[in-house]
């Protein structure tokens, strides 16, 4: 997929049915933890496809507070929801028909497991930057919607943020996070992080400093550098048939 810039395989059903890339077990669990102070979607539209994997993602992050995933598992997971969302994916012709809330959270759902996932061996250069190409004309349809900004304008920034570093694209994103952090107003980066950590957030070791260096720049006042960009890609020992 890394080179071909589409998904190979299909994906099996929630329940794990049928042909291709299933889900790991956490996905068919019921999250136990507490949902307050989540985000919500009140009046939002947003393809079915979409929600339920933001939800289901939602509650495996949710889990991992008691048993965090294995490194295996994660790999299997972002392989899972990657070829989950893009397949579902409209295709160039139609892709402005749809909402643009649903194909701003597909694309930053997807650039938030390749960055979660991580390091390894095969570099996604290509397919990273069709895909926050792609991220970036949703946003800017969304932008066409006036609204109140909330916490998940600020989860699909740090988003970009992150997946943009280092390249072309890196000031179009700084330049719409100051607009979100003057119009909350946000202060701090632990400010951010509760509005992160309300959408969707993997506590993982690297994961908080790969955002938190762009937002601190930001709420400071400085340039951000667009520090180099991670490269995640596929994690040796998965069991699942399709490697990313």
């Amino acid at each position: 997929m890394l080179v071909m810039g589409h998904p190979q395989f299909q994906t099996q059903d929630d329940m794990g049915l049928g042909d291709g890339i299933p889900p790991i077990p956490e996905w068919q669990l019921d999250s136990t933890s507490s949902q307050e102070g989540l985000f919500e979607f009140p009046g939002v539209e947003v393809d079915e496809t979409v929600m339920n994997v933001f939800i289901r993602l939602r509650n495996v992050f949710q889990l991992t507070q008691r048993i965090p995933l294995t490194p295996t598992r994660l790999h299997d997971l972002t392989c899972f929801v990657i070829h989950r969302l893009l397949l579902s994916a409209p295709d160039a012709t139609s892709a402005d028909a749809s909402p643009p809330m649903t194909e701003c959270i597909r694309y930053a759902i997807v650039l938030y497991m390749f960055i979660t996932q991580g390091p390894t061996y095969f570099s996604h250069v290509v397919i990273f930057n069709m895909i926050v190409n792609r991220f970036m004309h949703h946003l800017g349809r969304l932008e066409l919607n006036r609204r109140a900004h909330d916490s998940l304008d600020v989860w699909l920034l740090a988003v970009g943020l992150a997946a943009s570093a280092g390249t072309a694209q890196y000031p179009w994103f700084t330049e719409r996070a100051r607009v979100i952090a003057s119009s909350i107003p946000l202060i701090s980066w632990n400010e951010v992080l509760v509005y992160l950590k309300s959408v969707l957030w993997l506590d993982t070791p690297q994961g908080q400093e790969i955002f938190q260096m762009h937002w601190n720049a930001i709420l400071n006042g400085q340039n951000p550098l667009g520090l180099p960009r991670l490269t995640a890609c596929v994690s040796p020992g998965s069991t699942g048939p399709g490697s990313i």
